[in-house]
């Protein structure tokens, strides 16, 4: 939701006259898809309110965005995140973490979930931490790192829609049980006790 002459602060490259598809190149700090906690940089924007961006020209898309109403629904395609995997170099711990709210976000953009087909379900994971956001001032979640649970309601098996949809129906301060890899190799973790 933007005001009447506002923009929505992303910049976007590509069209069917540059690079290839249209894909968000800059959010602007602060501003209003940045504060969404929904779009990250590289992501395709595949169309705006229901118009295909398929075979639109790099100032076609630019000015459809200057021009959209107070509502804007982006359909967006992603990559998904790569799946981690525990071994003899990477072990994984958990940290529970408290967050308050800030206009109804907690300053992180998640990817990933249940999917019908096997091969595109992932874990929730958090891919973006705003800067200066509630995540990004308290200090412990970092890009990467999987969402587990928020107050006790566990993710494993929801869809991303679902994980959203529980994330915006929580509180206003929320605790979420975080999964981080711990590289061994090399690296020094008061916590295992390990040191080069």
């Amino acid at each position: 939701m933007k005001k009447e002459g506002t923009t929505l602060g992303l910049t976007v490259s590509g069209g069917i006259d540059k690079d290839g598809k249209p894909r968000v190149s800059n959010l602007r700090q602060g501003g209003i898809a940045a504060r969404s906690d929904q779009l990250d940089v590289g992501d395709y924007i595949k169309a705006v309110n229901g118009i295909n961006l398929a075979k639109f020209r790099h100032d076609e898309i630019i000015s459809l965005l200057k021009n959209v109403g107070e509502r804007v629904v982006l359909e967006v395609e992603y990559e998904l995140p790569p799946v981690s995997v525990q071994g003899s170099s990477v072990i994984f711990r958990t940290v529970e973490v408290t967050l308050h709210k800030e206009g109804n976000t907690f300053g992180f953009v998640i990817r990933g979930g249940a999917h019908e087909d096997r091969n595109k379900s992932r874990p929730v994971v958090i891919t973006c931490v705003r800067p200066g956001g509630p995540a990004d001032r308290e200090g412990t979640i970092k890009p990467g790192d999987r969402l587990l649970s928020v107050d006790g309601i566990r993710l494993l098996g929801t869809t991303h829609a679902e994980a959203m949809s529980i994330l915006k129906q929580c509180g206003q301060e929320a605790t979420l049980l975080i999964e981080y890899d711990v590289s061994v190799m090399g690296m020094s973790d008061p916590e295992v006790g390990i040191s080069n």
